[in-house]
């Protein structure tokens, strides 16, 4: 998952290493044909969480396009699958930790059983215990099937039968899967002074509209497709194995990339350590999304034919540590004699942050909703407390 608001950039999505040529997790799958579901998902401003079944209980798993399927430790240990593997998995940071395979032997999405699809367990259950989720549906158990996001009634429709869809091959692009897991890219035209596209992943495990990688951007520097907004340092981002490493990051605004032709212009977004771009989640704000691995196909049905995203940013980035929040990031140069790195963030106007949990600022709260400025109280390192107002640009 992934949240680029006023703190961190977030995401559980992960990706085997490709270092076992002898491995693969694109296995098992369902032997039902001519199946068609509707299933109710919540929406947390990020990957849509299901209600499945494993051996007569059910269980709460997130949608997440751009993870392979896992399942908690906590669920291990209650389900005792056959263990086939241990492999090198990297996080959305690039970080990488070899863990566990098992074998799922059944697990049961809106009456479609899918049976001996291998499956990962982290170590770190942060996420998963924030979310109250059992773990994952990822795109290898999906690999074989047509998943339909319609986010106006929260419903996924998972079917083999794209006739029953009401499809419109205008809206539609070629759909590339990695050959590991089976995550699905698709090609987005960027337009700014000149004209690119990136191959870029589909993350419903991303909660941001657009994220750009490092490697890509570096590929485009010189191209001039990309406005460059400012330049920083640190930590702007967290994963499955926890926050990255400081490298410089910049924030960047598109002036325009379309997918399947509807453009979407002044797209603010941020560069990202891993070696993925990716769409996320935000894009179903906009409209119907189609992931057809069986056809390797991908529709967007929008809601208007033509977005503008255009606002501004604030100048500094949080990160949580200890149940505080500290100043990690600064991307204004005339900020840089108001505030550092690693002041406590004690208040945002009249709201006290002395004491908030990890999950409440990572996951549920959106510290600048609905404001353009805000006053931040702050303690320096050597206990001083100042007020410094900040405005969106």
């Amino acid at each position: 998952m992934k949240i680029f608001l006023t703190a961190l950039l977030l995401s559980l999505s992960a990706t085997w290493a490709y270092s076992q040529e002898d491995f693969t997790l694109n296995d098992g799958g369902t032997s039902q044909k001519n199946y068609y579901t509707e299933i109710e998902y919540e929406d947390i401003r990020w990957a849509p969480i299901i209600k499945v079944t494993i051996n007569g209980k059910e269980y709460r798993f997130a949608v997440d396009t751009g993870a392979p399927n896992t399942i908690t430790k906590a669920l291990f240990d209650v389900l005792k699958p056959k263990i086939l593997s241990k492999i090198p998995i990297h996080d959305a940071n690039d970080n990488v930790d070899s863990l566990n395979i098992v074998n799922l032997s059944e697990i049961t999405v809106g009456g479609v059983v899918f049976n001996d699809v291998p499956t990962v367990v982290p170590n770190n259950s942060f996420f998963f215990d924030c979310l109250k989720i059992d773990g994952l549906i990822g795109s290898n158990m999906l690999r074989n099937s047509i998943v339909q996001f319609s986010p106006k009634n929260r419903k996924i429709i998972l079917t083999d039968q794209p006739d029953k869809l009401n499809l419109n091959q205008k809206q539609s692009t070629d759909l590339f899967l990695s050959p590991g897991q089976s995550e699905p890219f698709v090609t987005i035209i960027f337009i700014g002074k000149s004209t690119g596209t990136i191959g870029t992943l589909f993350d419903t495990g991303s909660a941001g509209l657009f994220d750009l990688s490092l490697v890509h951007f570096a590929g485009t520097e010189g191209a001039e497709v990309f406005n460059v907004l400012a330049k920083s340092k640190g930590r702007n981002s967290m994963a499955l194995y926890g926050t990255g490493i400081d490298t410089a990051q910049y924030r960047i605004r598109v002036p325009e990339f379309r997918i399947n032709g509807t453009a979407f212009k002044n797209v603010n977004a941020n560069t990202t350590p891993g070696e993925q771009s990716r769409i996320g989640s935000k894009l179903l704000d906009y409209g119907i999304v189609t992931v057809d691995y069986k056809n390797r196909k991908f529709y967007f049905e929008p809601f208007q034919t033509s977005i503008d995203l255009l606002e501004g940013t604030f100048p500094v980035t949080f990160i949580p540590k200890d149940n505080k929040i500290f100043i990690e990031m600064i991307w204004d140069e005339q900020m840089k004699d108001k505030v550092n790195v690693n002041d406590q963030v004690l208040a945002i106007d009249d709201i006290d942050y002395t004491n908030i949990s990890m999950c409440d600022f990572l996951l549920k709260t959106d510290l600048y909703e609905g404001k353009n400025q805000a006053i931040l109280t702050l303690k320096t390192p050597d206990g001083t407390i100042k007020k410094v107002t900040i405005s969106k640009r």
